[in-house]
């Protein structure tokens, strides 16, 4: 029989009266604070993995690029090692080995169709990451995440590509792909990130020669600005074969300038050279004059908030972009560690972590636009916005206290993580994934559909009435 209450009696007798839900309350001069706010949006995150339908495990939902399940696990790695939270830590162990493919080289079988050079960097990028912070896989049987990563620097330098625009990698890894005529700096600028890391690990001086070889080409092609374009220190998007690289797509995101600046700390770090603090320091000071406005130089809380200069403003950000940020405080929280660089960006940064916190609330879910310092369900979240907002916390973390936690990677007994159905060491195969739209430009390259909110208080609405 149905009831003739109205939907607002339903809600007051459910107790479901609409609710502003809190926002996440930091200090940025109390790094528990900032832990306590990365909990809360991590344990939201992982809910969102862990949650979907259909699971696959190592694989965030189908209409995010292969990409950014890198950056979730590289994300769940950075939460354990600076906040000591060792939660997800058997989530991380479980499910990451599940995407690394037959050769680990991350070229698994359900994605290698749709699979591009920075795809797969980014992978070798978060296996680099738990190689610095001494994690040894759960399985003695599995290559060790150092391997991983330089499995994937060797099939990066197969592909660099010497018969077209003196060099580069192409973005797209097949000739039937679209992208394979682009030389992107999102795969170059991770490449070159991946051979400075395994350079600083390792001690090789062949992966700082590969580092050395790639931003040498990189500017020679004219993709880092300089004096003659009044734009130094800017990474622009990449070039078109078809053209030999004559002209430049001056595109610009964040995380193609982040993974320059990041690269050329660690090679700073290594050599102590005047050339790569140079190069190191142009690429900082321009993030900071382009990617955290409007310049007002007061601490007033809302100004030089981070911003996706090339798409935010306008509201046009996709889903690829929406994981700058996650990228740009990831590396900022390693380059600004070197020459007291930390100090140029201090309003930026703090700034930035508050108003993350005031676009979270308190359930862990996160806006994008920051700047508006609150959520705004009626735009949604995702895990782009969620794993920004915790690099953002804990790039702070880091600067109080730059080193991890110890012990956090130590092996412990087996035990069941959060429910990760389906999680076996055998690879899984995805089914029923689209092909993306993939368009040759920085940043994102899929458009995401709209997030729909309270489709389970509407059902039951139904239900009662």
């Amino acid at each position: 029989m149905r009831s003739f209450l109205s939907a607002p009696s339903v809600l007051l007798a459910l107790g479901l009266a609409p609710v502003v839900l809190g926002q996440l309350k930091i200090d940025v001069d109390k790094p528990d604070t900032l832990k306590a706010a990365a909990k809360v949006v991590a344990k939201s995150l992982v809910e969102d993995y862990t949650s979907q339908k259909p699971f696959v495990p190592g694989l965030i939902p189908s209409e995010y690029r292969f990409f950014e399940s890198g950056l979730f696990f590289n994300t769940i790695l950075n939460y354990a090692a600076f906040t000591g939270d060792k939660t997800y830590n058997s989530l991380f162990e479980k499910d990451f080995f599940n995407q690394v493919g037959d050769n680990a080289d991350f070229m698994p079988a359900n994605k290698s169709a749709r699979i591009s050079n920075d795809d797969i960097a980014y992978w070798a990028l978060a296996a680099m990451s738990a190689a610095e912070f001494g994690a040894t896989p759960a399985d003695s049987s599995s290559p060790s995440y150092l391997s991983l990563a330089e499995n994937v620097f060797n099939t990066l330098v197969g592909r660099w590509d010497d018969k077209t625009c003196g060099g580069g990698l192409r973005w797209a890894i097949l000739p039937s792909s679209d992208g394979y005529d682009f030389k992107d700096t999102n795969s170059n600028g991770a490449f070159f990130q991946l051979a400075a890391r395994l350079g600083a690990q390792t001690g090789n001086k062949t992966y700082t020669d590969w580092a050395g070889k790639i931003y040498d080409w990189t500017a020679k092609t004219g993709l880092i600005g300089n004096l003659d374009g009044n734009t130094v220190g800017r990474v622009f998007a990449g070039a078109s074969v078809k053209d030999k690289c004559q002209q430049i797509d001056e595109a610009y995101y964040s995380a193609q300038q982040a993974n320059y600046f990041y690269g050329a700390a660690i090679m700073y770090g290594l050599t102590k050279s005047s050339t790569w603090l140079s190069r190191l320091e142009t690429m900082v000071q321009y993030a900071a004059v382009t990617y955290f406005g409007p310049q007002q130089y007061v601490d007033d809380g809302k100004s030089q908030v981070v911003t996706e200069t090339g798409c935010e403003y306008e509201g046009k950000c996709t889903i690829d972009e929406k994981a700058g940020k996650t990228v740009l405080f990831r590396s900022l929280a390693v380059a600004l560690d070197y020459n007291n660089l930390y100090d140029l960006l201090t309003v930026q940064m703090t700034n930035s972590a508050r108003a993350a916190a005031t676009s979270c609330n308190s359930d862990g879910d996160c806006g994008f636009r920051w700047s508006d310092l609150e959520y705004d369900a009626s735009k949604g979240t995702g895990f782009g916005e969620k794993m920004g907002a915790i690099e953002s916390f804990l790039a702070v973390v880091r600067h109080i206290d730059s080193k991890p936690v110890k012990g956090v990677f130590e092996a412990e007994p087996q035990t069941e993580g959060p429910s990760t159905t389906g999680s076996a060491s055998t690879p899984s195969q995805t089914t029923g994934v689209p092909e993306a739209s993939r368009t040759p430009n920085s940043g994102s390259r899929l458009a995401v559909s709209s997030i729909l909110g309270g489709a389970v208080l509407a059902s039951l609405l139904h239900m009662l009435l």
